[in-house]
């Protein structure tokens, strides 16, 4: 089954997913810090009382999205597509 994405797409797609991810991990960061003062430890504290916030999710998925997203593009760059006939 061939890819209906080039590797340039993939490229794009993955640095694309790591810059969301790094900014949401930086909204998470900020977010951790600005509750801290009200409530203490925010995310992940307080036996599920005070579970992650959304940023926390979005940093994660967008990175490993990112991530996959760059070794498919590496592993479609070592392997040539067949050609249409």
């Amino acid at each position: 089954m061939a890819s209906r994405f080039s590797p340039g797409d993939l490229l794009t797609l993955g640095a694309a997913s790591i810059t969301g991810g790094a900014l949401a991990a930086s909204l998470a960061w900020a977010h951790m810090h600005a509750f801290r003062v009200v409530y203490g430890d925010v995310c992940g504290s307080d036996a599920g009382l005070l579970t992650h916030c959304p940023a926390c999710y979005a940093a994660a998925a967008l990175l490993a999205l990112g991530l996959a997203s760059l070794a498919l593009a590496q592993a479609a760059h070592r392997r040539p597509l067949p050609a249409r006939a």
